[in-house]
């Protein structure tokens, strides 16, 4: 059994797959939490046995992780409770599966890297632009395995953590999908203005992409993705857990090295 951790900077989610890459359970942790490797086994091991999977099962751990100064918990808690080395997903692992245009920064996030190979399992011999609603929108391009480019946006809670922490009088809102633009006080005048600004971002990228590469499938997948992509048609298709189905491609490419 494969156990996967997507480390963001908003939710830690383990993963536990099957032999075949299916789904058999994942949770939420926050990322702010302060564990060791100790409390991390235990409310692993109390989460996995409410739904009746034995953790002892797990043979190998995939990390993906976009906080790097946590990752040595998870270092710690595969050596010492599983008697195996983690493995941190990273373009180092994967040359040939992505390529890299010359002159580009290597610095492509593991969230991404898994985002990217789990679509082009589902695509492979399509163009794709991936857009993924995290803490910040990412926008990555593919074509023929070569990664094009792309571009970074704050997300959705991203924008509204500024406004409340970089205001006297503005509060903190639970984003929704607003009924109308007309905002009738502060918190749906917020409330639609971050999601119509984030629809017309998301739009004007989009068409700016397809000038580019104009056969693009266009996929998109986290946090607030579903709400916003329904008011966007040229999403082709939202893909919820996309980075999770990346990670078990990812451990598939290592098995078979």
């Amino acid at each position: 059994m494969l156990l996967g951790f997507d480390i963001g900077n908003t939710h830690i989610v383990p993963i536990f797959y099957n032999n075949s890459g299916e789904i058999m359970a994942s949770f939420r942790i926050p990322t702010d939490l302060k564990f060791t490797e100790d409390t991390l086994f235990i409310m692993l091991k109390n989460l996995a046995e409410t739904k009746k999977i034995n953790i002892s099962d797990v043979t190998d751990i995939v990390v993906s992780s976009v906080v790097p100064h946590i990752n040595e918990v998870f270092e710690y808690f595969g050596r010492k409770f599983f008697s195996t080395e983690p493995t941190f997903i990273s373009l180092d692992n994967i040359n040939d599966e992505i390529k890299i245009l010359e002159g580009m920064e290597r610095g492509l996030g593991a969230d991404r890297i898994a985002d990217i190979l789990a679509a082009k399992r589902l695509y492979p011999d399509k163009s794709l632009l991936i857009i993924d609603f995290g803490t910040a929108t990412t926008f990555d391009m593919i074509k023929e395995s070569t990664y094009m480019g792309g571009c970074i946006i704050p997300g959705v809670n991203l924008s509204i953590n500024a406004l409340f922490s970089n205001t006297a009088k503005l509060p903190k809102i639970k984003f929704e999908k607003p009924s109308t633009v007309l905002g009738i006080n502060t918190v749906t005048q917020i409330n639609s203005g971050i999601f119509y600004s984030n629809v017309g971002a998301i739009k004007e990228l989009i068409a700016k992409y397809k000038e580019e590469i104009p056969e693009s499938y266009v996929i998109s997948t986290g946090g607030q993705g579903k709400e916003i992509s329904d008011f966007i048609p040229s999403v082709d298709e939202y893909i919820p857990n996309l980075g999770e189905k990346g990670i078990f491609e990812f451990y598939k490419l290592q098995k078979n090295k």
